[in-house]
């Protein structure tokens, strides 16, 4: 991979991988770090990727496990959902969409995954199950679940 390569990988996918990071962690200062990581593993990979969808998709899987072990560390630390809402504020167009996103970021980790990879990253559910580790209908159950709490949290403002 050469450096313009490079550079246009990270400018194209930073934003998105740091929002996956952080449906995980629920930490800027964590999500900042895995995607750092991230783009240092892709810097050091020594394989060719076929196009801009392979590399985008090798990200994803990347970010995922690397999310995954940093809350399985014992140094993590944990923060209040107050704190999240402080995370990127100029990253929704409206306050609906601040507080749909607050709504997710409220849910327990294993459906605001599910619903993040699903509806932000539009990952199809077979393929979050590959990254996840569980069946499809595992998957299929957390976003039914998700949608469910979060219709209760946010009642008649949201649609289908």
């Amino acid at each position: 991979m050469t450096s313009e390569e490079f550079r246009i990988a990270v400018s194209r996918n930073s934003h998105r991988l740091f929002l996956i990071a952080f449906s995980f962690t629920k930490s800027t200062y964590d999500a900042e770090d895995i995607v750092q990581n991230v783009f240092l593993k892709l810097w050091k990979y020594d394989k060719e990727f076929a196009d801009r969808e392979h590399i985008d998709k090798w990200l994803t899987a990347v970010c995922v496990n690397e999310s995954k072990n940093c809350i399985k560390s014992v140094f993590r630390s944990f923060q209040n959902i107050e704190d999240c809402q402080l995370a990127s504020p100029d990253c929704f167009g409206d306050s609906s969409q601040q507080e749909l996103f607050n709504a997710v970021m409220e849910l327990p980790k294993k459906y605001r995954t599910a619903v993040h990879l699903f509806y932000y990253e539009d990952l199809p559910i077979k393929e979050i199950a590959e990254l996840l580790g569980v069946k499809e209908s595992a998957v299929k159950t957390r976003l039914s679940r998700a949608r469910t709490k979060i219709k209760e949290r946010l009642g008649e403002r949201i649609d289908e």
